[in-house]
């Protein structure tokens, strides 16, 4: 896993300078089929307040199959969660492969080939769970801290987002094997 840092120094988020002791790590999908890590960092590196865009988010990290494009310092607050958890926790995107169609709300994926885009999967669910190794070990910090934006707004500490169950089992995954497969990496380092 190879992590490239390209801070958003444009962003307002990271001009806000706000520093987080991490407690956890939310896990998020883009929801923007095709658009990959490396294009994300200047997407979303705009101003707000300089009316470059129309939205004030911001996140730690964007990952696809081959990289890491960390976009603001680990223990930099971010603007991820919709909710108190961008007090706590680092959140970073997992970018979908081309081809996925959403419903009119992005909530649930209508058109999907899951056989074509199987490896891309493992690749990318690989990738993130040794960033979030890498992380739980920086921050001491275990699967348990470990949750998704949907788990997130079920806690009371996010917005109403579906990310990453609306994709992840498709591929016969969901966050407790997710959090195991952390963990088996963890115990093995």
């Amino acid at each position: 896993m190879k992590i490239i840092q390209k801070f958003m120094t444009r962003n307002d988020c990271y001009k806000a300078n706000r520093k987080i002791v991490p407690k956890g790590i939310i896990v998020h999908s883009t929801a923007t089929p095709g658009v990959m890590a490396h294009e994300w960092c200047d997407i979303m590196n705009k101003s707000y307040r300089e009316g470059e865009t129309n939205r004030q988010v911001c996140v730690h990290a964007f990952l696809d199959d081959e990289k890491v494009m960390q976009c603001l310092p680990w223990d930099h607050r971010g603007w991820h969660a919709g909710g108190s958890a961008n007090n706590t926790h680092i959140g970073f995107e997992i970018c979908e492969p081309a081809g996925i169609v959403y419903n009119e709300n992005r909530s649930s994926i209508v058109e999907y080939d899951v056989e074509a885009n199987e490896e891309y999967f493992r690749k990318v669910f690989y990738n993130a769970v040794l960033l979030c190794v890498k992380l739980c070990k920086m921050f001491n910090l275990t699967e348990n801290d470990i949750i998704t934006h949907c788990e997130g707004y079920k806690m009371g500490i996010a917005s109403n987002h579906a990310d990453v169950m609306h994709w992840f089992p498709k591929h016969g995954e969901d966050m407790d094997t997710f959090r195991n497969a952390v963990k088996k990496v963890l115990d093995n380092v």
